[in-house]
């Protein structure tokens, strides 16, 4: 393997955040913020007791973050709170039909970038994604290596 040096992973860097910021749609006057829509995605692929704790693992937020934005996202009706039998002080969030409904109305927006690539790209997209999913995995043991 061959060694690559700062400035080399600089220009990586700097690619990754600007596709990054390309796949990114923005629209003006938002109901929902990318956080708040980020939980509401997470609870529609996951609806099986989210917790705050779980969406913080899940989403890589920080349980403050996650739990203003849950806050907000109450306050907007998008979500339901269940306290839990088991523990007083933690509950299990789920979609309201707001929460699903804005998360539907959004969905063909945030997610016009990714067709497009798609179409351009063809199978290069998916590859491109499982080495993503790849880099995922490895970043997430590495995170737990280090705790």
């Amino acid at each position: 393997m061959q060694n690559i040096d700062w400035q080399q992973m600089l220009i990586f860097q700097q690619e990754l955040h600007q596709f990054s910021r390309n796949m990114l749609v923005h629209k003006q006057k938002q109901f929902l913020t990318s956080s708040e829509r980020e939980l509401l995605a997470w609870l529609y692929l996951e609806p099986e007791k989210c917790t705050p704790l779980i969406l913080s693992k899940l989403s890589g937020m920080k349980k403050e973050a996650v739990s203003r934005c849950l806050k907000q996202l109450y306050e907007k009706n998008c979500i339901q709170k269940q306290k839990q039998t088991s523990d007083e002080r933690s509950y299990v969030i789920s979609l309201s039909e707001t929460g699903l409904k804005e998360l539907k109305k959004d969905y063909e927006i945030m997610l016009q970038p990714f067709y497009d690539l798609w179409r351009s790209m063809g199978e290069d997209f998916e590859q491109l994604f499982v080495l993503i999913s790849r880099a995922n995995e490895k970043m997430q043991s590495l995170s737990i290596d280090e705790q």
